[in-house]
């Protein structure tokens, strides 16, 4: 037997709401709140004679907030070339940043 989530709610005109929340449409009112929710599992039974749950396996795909170009940083972090590339753009940035 598995326990399930009872949503209840009190109405303006003086009933209350019981609703099966992992079966949104399946609810009921009822004058007290122990009517509701004996009501409220007795429809919840009914509906689940006739059911069945099956589990179907879903590909998930990852949630990811990554910055796609950040598989590139650092790759050339060995690299002499570059590092010498880096100082002249530096260098360059330097001097337009005088004028």
């Amino acid at each position: 037997m598995d326990d399930w989530n009872i949503l209840i709610e009190s109405t303006t005109d003086g009933l209350t709401t019981a609703t099966v929340l992992e079966v949104p449409d399946c609810q009921i009112q009822d004058e007290t709140k122990q009517g509701a929710v004996e009501k409220v599992q007795v429809l919840l039974q009914k509906r689940l004679a006739k059911a069945e749950i099956i589990k179907i396996p879903a590909p998930i795909q990852p949630v990811t907030s990554e910055n796609p170009l950040m598989k590139f940083a650092g790759i050339f972090k060995d690299d002499p070339d570059f590092m010498e590339i880096m100082k002249e753009i530096r260098a360059e940035r330097e001097d337009d940043s005088e004028i």
